[in-house]
């Protein structure tokens, strides 16, 4: 097996040709983690028009200081009105600003008000307490691009420019396989030479995290052919993962089994500490990763090399993000490698888990970690938070 380094096979992950994926059409309410397949610009400027950004009393700058009668009060809702010569008016928080106010003075700083005169303290600035019509952005403004996967904030700003519907692509369709005679169901009372299947399980679950139509496939047999037929028969989704049987085993028939279909195979191994057996392949326009049988490195490897890859393919222009963190005490690592450590993130300061002296089958360590760290050595690492 020829290993490759880890940053090339992320490179190679994210330039495989890209798939046709259609464009539906779905409402606001149910576009949470979808990727927009269009630029959105603004219909309205936000605010929409001047408002008041309190409830207060609307005053000339010329008029600060003096006691003057209430005209009117305002509300939100209301149509535009106007200010009267010599006079203020009393104004509630959204309510359309007058032509001829220049601050807004809040309730609780007024010098002195009744129901029919209000006197405003002086030192207020022109445009206190006001939202002015654009402020924020205007009409036409571009507000999202085509490759953003929708966040709440992003359907609330949407919302509010009366988007009910938008054009995002269709969900990438993933089918995942276990393998390894020595596997068994949730639902399986496992043996003393058995395991439970923890990674079609964790798989599909990351995959539905990300916005992905995930299907567990069941289990793949640790027989050449067996896998061939599974294989073929599944290259309706656009992308395929297996988990186990892409080492050198004398069971590990997951790269003859491409092979035998035409596949090609864009890596197969990397300098990566743990999952260096990782492989990526395609055929028929379809994406096939096989991955670490260990759980442990079936996660990590995913999210470090299958999930931007998986990413860029559903049409996303962004990555989930990676955080610049400073160790809490340096790693002893062996080797010229990548590797991949498990360990909280606060404040900005990464702790390994135990000191990163954990097995490769300790999968507490997924349990009581918040974030996995990139690191290559030194005392800054790259961490991105776990799903």
């Amino acid at each position: 097996m020829d290993l490759i380094a880890f940053s090339q096979a992320l490179e190679i992950g994210l330039n495989l040709p890209q798939m046709d994926l259609e464009v539906q059409e779905v409402r606001l309410q149910e576009a949470h983690g979808r990727i927009l397949a269009q630029d959105i610009y603004a219909k309205d400027p936000l605010p929409k028009a001047t408002n008041s950004a309190m409830d207060g009393f609307g005053f000339r700058l010329e008029d600060l200081g003096k006691t003057l009668p209430i005209a009117k009060t305002l509300y939100a809702g209301a149509p535009l009105d106007t200010l009267p010569p010599s006079a203020c008016v009393k104004i509630m928080t959204g309510a359309l600003v007058p032509s001829g106010v220049d601050v807004i003075v809040p309730l609780e700083q007024m010098q002195e008000y009744s129901h029919t005169h209000a006197t405003a303290p002086l030192g207020f600035k022109k445009g206190a307490n006001i939202r002015y019509e654009g402020e924020n952005f205007k009409a036409g403004d571009l507000l999202l691009k085509q490759g953003t996967r929708l966040k709440i904030g992003d359907i609330a700003l949407l919302a509010s420019q009366g988007c009910a519907t938008l054009s995002v692509f269709r969900k990438l369709k993933v089918g995942v396989f276990s393998s390894g005679d020595e596997v068994v169901g949730l639902e399986s009372m496992a043996d003393q030479h058995q395991v439970y299947d923890t990674n079609g399980v964790v798989l599909v679950a990351m995959l539905q995290n990300l916005g992905f139509e995930a299907t567990h496939l069941g289990h793949l047999q640790d027989d050449l052919q067996a896998q061939v037929t599974r294989l073929k028969n599944a290259l309706a989704y656009d992308v395929l993962i297996s988990s186990a049987g892409v080492s050198v085993g004398d069971k590990d028939h997951f790269k003859e089994a491409l092979a035998q279909m035409g596949a090609k195979i864009h890596y197969h191994g990397v300098n990566v500490k743990p999952g260096k057996p990782i492989l990526c392949a395609s055929v028929g326009g379809k994406l096939i990763f096989g991955m670490p049988g260990n759980p442990l490195s079936c996660v990590l490897t995913f999210l470090a090399l299958v999930c931007p890859a998986l990413l860029k393919q559903a049409g996303s222009a962004i990555q989930m993000p990676l955080i610049q963190a400073h160790l809490k005490s340096p790693l002893k690592l062996k080797g010229q490698r990548t590797h991949l450590v498990l360990g909280q993130l606060e404040n900005g300061i990464f702790t390994p888990y135990k000191d990163n002296a954990y097995g490769a089958g300790a999968i507490d360590a997924l349990s009581h970690s918040n974030a996995m760290a990139y690191s290559n050595g030194g005392q800054e690492v790259l961490v991105c938070f776990l799903p």
